[in-house]
């Protein structure tokens, strides 16, 4: 699937695990607070049914549970917190029209969404028009944060910036001398290459790029010459299943070399399987997704999300942590105010259970960073990170 044109691209992968069958209720409806509760409703527009369904409704999830804990804790004066979900499907020009649904309501204050980067992209115009915050919890697509929108506000790094932090851990951490980047020819695959081949091509490392077309028709010869090659490292980014059968072939034709997988393959199920799982041991795989076992303060949103919910996955975490910004924005800023949300999520610097948070003019994360988990009998066990976070005790 088209990088432009996918449901989840970066990330379709990302779920540490699959989280419980949970449709998300609306805990703290306007008539459970007192009258004269100022109501603030954050929308979460996701795929809630059809086949990406799952990482719709753990976004979801997530954010009701951010919603559940702030409503737990507010005192008669504070705001009372609701969570609306609307249901693109994870279809571009449904999105579009639950962007519009989402606006409807006036206290619908912010909006967090979508999952899939084509979704995001053709809904963007529809909430900077309103002039409502998005926060964008997953998607990489790096067009995202290029349409000089004030309103568009991102948690994990764009594409562009993911290659190069793969490029500066392999540089710092790997030290190797002759790279092959084996990339998918889609957006995606294309932006982490050319970054990652520009930020590590030095004196002492050589990085050759292998373009592979999205229909594997030139798998055979890219596989040759890469085996001519005898790279000591492998750079592995696009589409998780189509980039999983060349791995597969790179391995069956004799190349040994280390690899290195983008963040689609961080997904526990694609590992496991039979055929992929003896290509993918000791493989690296490089995630925005940070080790949560190593997080105190997440470590607790965990025991109490699973409590609920059933075990935690990726989508449920940035779930929590968008509505957490959402509803720090505003208690800092002390209103729903929509222009001064924008404004207050622009200034502001935000405590999350995964660390502080705050964005650039464009949206995009300050200190955004990449974490690196090695494949070990069909599992991933956390290696270190591009840049220190401190909330990370290890």
């Amino acid at each position: 699937m088209h990088r432009l044109l996918s449901a989840l691209k970066v990330l379709a992968a990302l779920a540490v695990v699959t989280g419980a069958l949970v449709i998300p209720r609306a805990v703290g409806a306007d008539d459970e607070f007192p009258p004269y509760t100022k109501i603030v409703g954050i929308a979460v527009v996701a795929p809630l049914s059809g086949p990406q369904r799952q990482l719709g409704i753990d976004l979801s999830n997530g954010v009701q549970a951010a919603v559940d804990d702030a409503n737990s804790t507010r005192s008669l004066t504070d705001f009372g917190w609701v969570m609306r979900s609307f249901d693109d499907q994870a279809d571009p020009g449904i999105a579009e029209q639950e962007a519009q649904f989402a606006l409807v309501d006036p206290t619908n204050s912010i909006v967090i969404g979508h999952i899939g980067g084509q979704e995001t992209y053709l809904a963007l115009h529809v909430y900077h028009e309103a002039g409502i915050p998005l926060i964008i919890p997953t998607s990489s697509l790096g067009a995202l944060t290029q349409q000089g929108y004030n309103n568009v506000f991102r948690l994990c790094p764009p594409d562009t910036l993911e290659g190069a932090l793969g490029a500066r851990y392999v540089e710092r951490s790997v030290k190797p001398k002759n790279v092959a980047a084996v990339w998918e020819q889609d957006d995606f695959g294309n932006a982490t290459a050319t970054t990652f081949v520009g930020s590590l091509q030095s004196n002492k490392t050589k990085v050759t790029d292998y373009p592979i077309d999205v229909d594997l028709k030139s798998l055979k010869d890219t596989v040759a010459k890469v085996v001519a090659a005898q790279p000591d490292y492998l750079y592995i980014t696009g589409r998780a299943d189509l980039m999983a059968k060349v791995l597969i072939a790179l391995r069956k034709a004799g190349v040994t070399a280390p690899a290195l997988g983008t963040s689609p393959f961080y997904d526990s199920a694609l590992i496991a399987q039979k055929d992929f799982a003896p290509a993918a041991e000791g493989m690296l795989v490089g995630t925005c997704v940070p080790p949560v076992q190593f997080i105190p303060t997440a470590q607790v949103f965990q025991q109490r999300y699973q409590a609920r919910y059933g075990r935690l996955s990726a989508y449920a975490l940035f779930g929590y942590v968008a509505a957490q910004v959402a509803i720090n924005a505003a208690v800092e800023g002390r209103s729903p105010d929509k222009t001064l949300l924008i404004r207050q999520l622009d200034e502001d610097v935000f405590r999350t259970v995964i660390g502080d948070i705050s964005f650039r003019p464009n949206g995009d994360p300050i200190d955004p960073n990449i974490y690196f988990y090695k494949v070990t009998s069909g599992s991933f066990s956390y290696v270190g990170s591009a840049l220190p976070n401190p909330a990370v005790l290890r």
